[in-house]
């Protein structure tokens, strides 16, 4: 009786164990399905579900932000988010801390990076709006939404009205480029004239708040790159630069 009763153990754990075996080889070619990016939830119900820490609910959103792609033990491509609704995660967590450049950080040097440009209208009118707030340094974030335009999207007229947006924020004691940006970027574009038009503007009117080395680069930039040789001669700035 004890030997049968013993056959019947070995029996039932010879059953569970090719059962267990069986369970997975029909489950391990599986993987699970990545659901993409939800649309975020509201401002009211992420505070309420903290407790309304409001800065407890940013950074958990926020770590949830950077999670997204590997929530599914797996590395999904930037370009097959849904970038419409990451965008809602951006206004959520400014919504919670628009102090904070951790979210901004993230959206401008990685979600920044999609290998498909044409998703990125979502970032750039992110960072356009952080960047004009009054924080020291969130300016520098409108600069990357004109590098994401120009570079990354080729939408020269967007880069355009981002530079000039960016121009609006300098301040005396910032560095020179935001005045610079239109400038520079017509140049690129092959308008000479509007380019030199614009730093020249730029030198008469900034010119007490400027650093000396920004003014040098300034005219520089006139003398060597945006006037003709001829043009140069005659012209009182570049009496004393060099060619």
């Amino acid at each position: 009786m004890n030997k049968l009763r013993q056959h019947i153990d070995y029996l039932v754990l010879l059953g569970a164990l090719l059962l267990n075996l069986a369970v997975w080889f029909y489950t391990s070619p599986r993987i699970p399905e990545w659901a993409n990016v939800p649309l975020a939830p509201s401002t009211v119900g992420t505070t309420a579900a903290f407790l309304g820490d409001t800065e407890l609910a940013y950074r958990s959103m926020a770590l949830t932000l950077q999670s997204f792609g590997n929530d599914a033990g797996q590395v999904q491509a930037l370009k097959d988010y849904n970038y419409e609704n990451l965008g809602t995660w951006f206004d959520l967590t400014d919504s919670l801390n628009s102090k904070s450049d951790y979210v901004p950080f993230l959206a401008a040097y990685y979600f920044g990076g999609s290998q498909d440009p044409s998703q990125l209208m979502p970032v750039i009118n992110y960072l356009r709006r952080i960047g004009t707030y009054s924080e020291p340094d969130k300016w520098r974030y409108l600069g990357q939404a004109v590098f994401l335009a120009y570079h990354k999207m080729k939408n020269n007229e967007l880069a355009m009205e981002l530079a000039e947006e960016l121009e609006k924020t300098y301040k005396p004691g910032m560095p020179a480029w935001p005045l610079q940006m239109r400038s520079i970027l017509a140049s690129k574009m092959g308008e000479k004239e509007m380019a030199y038009n614009m730093m020249l503007d730029a030198l008469q009117n900034q010119k007490q708040g400027l650093d000396p080395v920004e003014i040098n680069y300034m005219v520089d930039q006139i003398c060597n790159h945006l006037i003709t040789p001829e043009q140069r001669k005659t012209n009182p700035l570049c009496e004393n630069v060099k060619p």
